[in-house]
């Protein structure tokens, strides 16, 4: 329930100013995740709200630049993080992905979440 909300949430902010923004939807994504092309295309809007949350008022481009497992895989729990960056700021987002029946649910930890630059 958490995860829909958030993506909702993050969805809403998003699609509202979409056609203002240059957002890279280049998937595989660059580094080191786990997760597969169809998480990765869910992830992106999540990750670009904090990227928002980061950006210089002028700022439109969008990426990421990197991903790397933070915390190894062990009974279907991970964790990872994602740079975003943002014209000339970069921001870390810390991710924890749980295997499921279902698929695997995320969550992004919004107090970890560390701006680089």
């Amino acid at each position: 329930m958490k995860k829909i909300l958030l993506g909702l949430l993050a969805l809403m902010t998003v699609t509202t100013m979409a056609y203002a923004y240059n957002y890279d939807k280049t998937i595989p994504v660059k580094g080191k995740t786990l997760t597969d092309g169809k998480l990765q295309a869910d992830m992106l809007f999540p990750v670009y709200a904090y990227g928002l949350r980061i950006a210089a008022p002028d700022c439109k481009d969008f990426s990421i630049t990197d991903t790397k497992v933070s915390k190894q895989k062990t009974d279907g729990v991970w964790e990872e993080i994602w740079t975003v960056k943002a014209c000339t700021r970069t921001a870390n987002i810390p991710i924890k992905f749980t295997t499921t029946e279902n698929g695997t649910d995320y969550a992004i930890d919004p107090m970890g979440v560390k701006v680089a630059k």
